[in-house]
């Protein structure tokens, strides 16, 4: 399954069901883009959060060289939009949100900070 059709079935969500099978094995694929959007698209399909986080966990790494890539803001807001079960990230983004050193440019600074500051929010509940 390749990109396109992991937002798509992320976005029919529970309605794309019958493929959940066919997206589990990608959580743990090489290709980072791919596992980014199978662990959107299996949280999304099934509900279960923890395949999902563990699978977007790594990707934060980039965050710790002070990089903040496309593919870090991505997960960023995907970890937000599980929520309480993305718990485990709240180290990493509370580093984001509350250091002094950025993550690159201004606008990429600021929009990592907003995605960061409102991925906490979710997962907090607050």
């Amino acid at each position: 399954l390749g990109q396109p059709v992991l937002r798509y079935l992320a976005d029919l969500g529970p309605q794309a069901a019958g493929h959940a099978d066919a997206v589990r094995p990608l959580l743990t694929c090489p290709g980072q883009w791919s596992r980014v959007g199978a662990a959107e698209a299996w949280w999304r399909i099934t509900g279960d959060a923890p395949p999902a986080v563990e699978a977007l966990l790594p990707e934060l790494a980039p965050l710790a060289r002070r990089s903040a890539t496309p593919l870090v803001l991505r997960t960023v807001r995907v970890l937000g939009a599980i929520g309480g079960p993305a718990a485990a990230a709240l180290p990493v983004l509370h580093e984001v949100t509350s250091s002094p050193r950025r993550y690159g440019g201004i606008p990429a600074d600021e929009e990592l900070l907003r995605a960061a500051r409102t991925a906490t929010s979710a997962i907090e509940g607050t």
